[in-house]
């Protein structure tokens, strides 16, 4: 009898001093998933729906009930329940909360794949905002990981931005009374905001994106981190040494902001031009600058040097490096057209640039309302002033992009001449690039005086009087009224 009563005092004492141990080892355990962010402890607050019903789903059976729910979700899109739909992929994020792909694939499942099954503009955006506010999810879910914070500034960006129905998502952008939806954190000044530009919110989370990559890759860079054997490590596939492409992206957002700024990219927003416009160009080159002047280092260099896509702009600095830098600084400028986008900001940012501008669009609107007087008169002097600007910015000046843009002004000028009767100038800029702007038909698909029919001269109304009469043009001029969308 004493000795059984002997035996549970020990293996009390033993049970004690085990939960002594495990209590300090999970404190020191929790410390370290903190600081290397490996579980919930890193994210702030557990979700306790999630974790019961992962404690609920032991084992194996947590990967099998995942894989069930994936084919659900999958069978509800091709019956279009979408409603069923974005519950079960809920419920595959509770399971798999740091499962990157479920937050990527169905970020984009929703904002892409869903969103074209509607036909309404409205509904769209509704489930692109659905997919955008999904990938936000998995970055609260999982701070560390550039990768969502990227996707989610490419859902901005580009699926709103570049859509088919660009004009009208912007515009419900735009109008959208969700603030928090708005709201991001300025990467240049800290402060919390809420934007109104889809292009913005995108620049300021691909910053985001950057950042975090950077901050990481210096703290492997710094620690033995570098050294460590991670059970499950994290898959990440931006910001890696050498991706060119994910360091660019800023800087496009911040340019396609300030191009959107001077055309009707909204529907029933006019275009906007002045200190605006020149503010806007400005913080779109000081970006391309950023990643010109970010060092990559030389592949095949023997001394490991490093290269910047901002050297293929300055001759001085270009003529000091080694043959090998100079091979991938070109080679990479050329890769990413550096050397355009560079010197386009500069042109555009200028008094000169943006009052041009202002000039083509004033002479196109005027152009779409058949008031050809006032179009000749604002073509011409655009014309001219884009002429003198782009006589120092070569490599703006002979993109295909620019010819492309600049063709078709021309060619408006030329046919508001034509309808006024009046002779084409023998010095006029830009006849170079009218061919070809002849054979393009295209339409602008993020202009909304491109994209929606222009407001006619009513029957009964009196009609647009000329500057001064018209003569009447020989029979082989090619009238057209009205005039060609293009």
């Amino acid at each position: 009898m004493r000795s059984n009563q002997t035996r549970k005092l020990i293996y009390g004492l033993i049970i004690v001093a085990l939960f002594g141990a495990m209590f300090q080892y999970s404190e020191w355990l929790n410390r370290v998933k903190k600081d290397k962010d490996l579980g919930e402890a890193a994210i702030g607050q557990i979700d306790t729906g999630s974790f019961m019903l992962k404690l609920a789903l032991l084992g194996g059976a947590r990967g099998v009930a995942a894989n069930v729910l994936w084919n659900r979700a999958e069978e509800y899109k091709k019956e279009q329940d979408w409603d069923k739909m974005a519950t079960t992929v809920d419920l595959i994020t509770k399971l798999q909360p740091h499962f990157l792909s479920v937050w990527t694939f169905q970020g984009w499942n929703l904002a892409y794949n869903v969103s074209v099954e509607w036909d309404a503009p409205e509904d769209k955006y509704e489930w692109i905002k659905k997919g955008i506010k999904f990938l936000e999810d998995g970055v609260r879910k999982n701070k560390k990981s550039p990768d969502l914070i990227w996707d989610t500034a490419w859902t901005y960006y580009h699926k709103i931005g570049f859509a088919d129905e660009a004009i009208i998502l912007r515009k419900l952008f735009r109008d959208d009374s969700d603030e928090e939806f708005k709201t991001y954190d300025d990467p240049d000044t800290g402060n919390r905001v809420v934007g109104n530009d889809n292009y913005i919110l995108g620049w300021a989370w691909f910053r985001k994106s950057i950042d975090l990559a950077d901050a990481g890759n210096a703290r492997v860079a710094n620690t033995t981190e570098a050294n460590l054997d991670y059970v499950d490590p994290t898959p990440q596939r931006k910001g890696r040494p050498g991706d060119l492409a994910f360091r660019s992206m800023p800087a496009h957002a911040r340019t396609r902001y300030a191009l959107s700024l001077e055309k009707a990219s909204m529907v029933d927003v006019p275009a906007t031009f002045g200190e605006v416009a020149q503010n806007a160009w400005a913080k779109a080159l000081d970006e391309w600058v950023r990643f010109g002047e970010f060092e990559f280092e030389a592949f095949n260099d023997p001394k490991r040097r490093m290269v910047r896509l901002d050297d293929s702009t300055n001759m001085e600095r270009f003529s000091k490096l080694s043959e090998t830098q100079q091979h991938w600084t070109n080679r990479w400028a050329d890769q990413m057209n550096y050397r355009y986008w560079k010197d386009r900001c500069v042109a555009e940012k200028t008094t000169q640039g943006v009052e041009a501008r202002r000039l083509f669009y004033e002479g196109t609107l005027a152009y779409k309302t058949a008031a050809f007087d006032r179009a000749v008169e604002k073509f011409r002097d655009g014309l001219n002033l884009w002429n003198t600007l782009l006589k120092t910015h070569k490599d703006y000046r002979n993109d295909d992009f620019n010819k492309k843009d600049t063709g078709l002004i021309a060619k408006r000028y030329i046919r508001s001449l034509r309808q006024l009767g009046e002779p084409e100038p023998k010095d006029m800029p830009f006849r170079d690039l009218l061919p070809a702007a002849e054979m393009d038909t295209s339409l602008d698909p993020f202009d909304a005086t491109e994209m929606l029919p222009s407001k006619r001269v009513q029957p009964g109304a009196p009609p647009r009087q000329p500057a001064r009469p018209a003569a009447r043009p020989a029979a082989t001029s090619p009238l057209i009224a009205p005039p060609p969308a293009r």
